[in-house]
């Protein structure tokens, strides 16, 4: 096994063995190929992969890229790059990605923050800022999740309708009490 390089030499007192002349083999009629059986319905549906719609898909901005003035979009966006300006995505998802540097306000259904904002963020539906994701600037949003090792310089303001009222509303402990 080790010493492959050498040949194995036969055992002298083994005869080798005897090989007879093959016998002739009539000619046998060819089979048809056998049928596969039907699918039955006990065996689950094999699913193919539904196709995403392009719409679904964010469109993402390149690490490189410069933008000054405003952007609008009626689709989910990410941002790797610079903004400078407006950003507004009304009912849809803006994501700022970890090295982008975005200097503007923001209006969408919900963003999530991993780089850089400065200015005011305005969320329908949801705000989101990621470890490492820094903002400066004030907020509205229903819904804030600020996750460990985010930074956060400014306001929140975290009431239900956009314009509700600084009115106290009953059972608030800070309301004066009717006279």
């Amino acid at each position: 096994m080790w010493k492959r390089d050498q040949q194995q030499k036969p055992a002298s007192n083994v005869t080798p063995p005897v090989t007879q002349p093959p016998a002739a083999v009539a000619p046998a009629a060819v089979a048809p190929p056998p049928q596969v059986a039907p699918v039955t319905a006990s065996a689950p549906p094999v699913e193919t992969p539904a196709k995403t719609p392009l719409a679904a898909v964010p469109a993402p901005s390149g690490a490189s890229l410069r933008i000054k003035g405003e952007v609008s979009s009626s689709e989910d966006l990410v941002l790797h790059g610079s903004v400078e300006g407006k950003v507004s995505l009304p009912g849809h998802i803006l994501t700022i990605g970890p090295r982008a540097d975005v200097t503007a306000d923001i209006v969408a259904r919900t963003v999530i923050i991993n780089g850089s904002v400065t200015g005011n963020i305005s969320a329908s539906d949801r705000f989101e800022i990621k470890t490492g994701g820094r903002i400066k600037g004030n907020l509205v949003c229903p819904n804030v999740v600020m996750n460990e090792g985010a930074e956060f310089t400014g306001g929140i303001d975290m009431r239900r309708k956009p314009g509700a009222s600084d009115a106290p509303f009953e059972g608030d402990r800070r309301a004066k009490p009717a006279v």
